[in-house]
């Protein structure tokens, strides 16, 4: 049980103007919260609906468990992973590597006798970590010592499901973002200072990298973005922090998101004469902090082009109806 005033306030036609608009912004300010006791109707279905959700929840776990001991785990998460993108399995393997994550080292906050003792120890470690602060189970305070997140880079010829696997991570992801590098800016990205239109305060607007924090931040035309955007992103991918210093707000924010970027070759197309940087064209200090980077080339092959197109026609076509009507033509074929 909720106690608190009702309020309605009117919205402004423009924050410059005092004119407000016929509509209202209705808000409840919370003065007490209070527990009710079990025992009625609504709380009984809640406990119903309650149950069932375990239920449904032990089931998944058991199945997760049973899917754990397969020897073949790995090849068939991989298959799961975006089933209409025709093989590309070792990139899918990269991929399902980002979504499940690396293992995070902490460095546990020493206490105050601990740091008698080793004062001229880690320090320059510590003033690193400042903005990645997390609480464990029994309170203390602990720092990323080691970074987790992968990085993944996908570089290859147009028309080869780039940005078809990046929609498909950013729906599979709980927590994600997807933007695109000609129409993101390095406010879009990171954070930007705006005054609110009612209150006129100086607020702080998150950008794709912070929202995506513990998460997966999908950027496609990766090489259309501008230098200054990329400039962003060296400290995002290295440190896992976005620093702010504007309109006299100065703070650090977590980005500890993995960045999933797909890029086209300098020339629109992968050009085999030229080595590989020259046909990336990124900045080798922004290319070093991609752990992963793979090249997706759409090379002519007979063979490989009539079962991509059997692949694709699959996707929209009955193949199970097809099946059984070739097995029926050939045992008509055989009888006569």
């Amino acid at each position: 049980e909720v106690t608190g005033i009702y309020r309605a306030q009117p919205k402004r036609v423009n924050s410059k103007i005092s004119k407000v608009k016929s509509v209202y912004k209705t808000y409840v300010d919370v003065i007490h919260f209070r527990v009710l006791n079990a025992g009625s109707k609504n709380e009984r279905d809640n406990d119903n609906g309650h149950a069932t959700n375990l239920a449904n929840k032990n089931s998944q776990l058991e199945a997760m468990q049973r899917l754990s001991q397969m020897p073949d785990v790995y090849e068939r998460l991989t298959k799961a992973l975006a089933p209409s993108i025709w093989e590309m399995e070792d990139v899918k393997k990269g991929v399902l590597c980002m979504l499940f994550g690396g293992n995070v080292d902490y460095n546990r906050k020493k206490s105050d006798d601990d740091e008698d003792d080793d004062d001229s120890m880690d320090d320059d470690s510590e003033e690193d970590d400042e903005g990645n602060d997390e609480d464990d189970e029994d309170g203390h305070t602990k720092k990323r010592k080691k970074r987790g997140d992968i990085n993944i880079l996908l570089c290859g010829d147009p028309g080869t499901a780039k940005s078809q696997l990046l929609g498909f991570v950013h729906k599979l992801s709980p927590r994600g973002v997807y933007t695109s590098g000609k129409g993101s800016s390095a406010v879009g990205l990171t954070a930007s200072v705006v005054r609110d239109p009612e209150t006129r305060e100086v607020v702080l607007e998150s950008g794709a990298l912070v929202l995506s924090d513990e998460g997966v931040c999908c950027i496609d035309e990766f090489d259309k973005m501008s230098d200054t955007t990329r400039g962003i992103l060296h400290e995002a991918m290295e440190q896992q922090t976005v620093s702010i210093a504007k309109a006299g707000i100065i703070c650090s924010l977590n980005a500890r998101a993995s960045i999933l970027a797909s890029a086209n070759p300098k020339e629109s197309r992968y050009n085999p004469r030229l080595s590989v940087v020259d046909n990336i064209q990124l900045p080798p200090t922004l290319l070093s902090r991609f752990d992963l980077i793979y090249l997706i080339l759409d090379q002519p092959n007979v063979d490989r082009d009539r079962l991509l197109a059997k692949h694709l026609v699959g996707l929209y076509h009955d193949t199970d109806a097809d099946d059984t009507a070739d097995n029926h033509a050939n045992e008509t074929a055989d009888r006569d």
